[in-house]
């Protein structure tokens, strides 16, 4: 990398764990997409903290990409949520 790491980095590591376990992406390690909503909802709320702690010291470039990843991962993360929660559950066995 040609410049010294910044805020932005930081942001698109926990944007792109995010999206991982929202089974947006592939998992790097496994190449499988799988979807883990707890590690989902933790990568949002680190971005949250992000955002609460460096109100005062953002450019305008950190806080645009800040907040615009923070809505759009708050959106993914309930459209997932909700998708996971009305999908059908495998049945336990035929009864008959």
């Amino acid at each position: 990398m040609n410049r010294p790491l910044d805020l932005r980095d930081l942001v698109a590591l926990l944007v792109t764990q995010a999206l991982v376990a929202l089974g947006e992406l592939p998992d790097p390690r496994s190449n499988q997409q799988q979807m883990d909503l707890d590690a989902a909802r933790l990568a949002i709320d680190l971005l949250d903290v992000l955002e609460q702690r460096t109100r005062a010291a953002r450019s305008d470039e950190e806080e645009r990409i800040l907040l615009g990843s923070l809505a759009e991962l708050r959106l993914a993360y309930v459209r997932v949520r909700d998708a996971a929660s009305s999908a059908p559950q495998p049945s336990e066995g035929m009864r008959g």
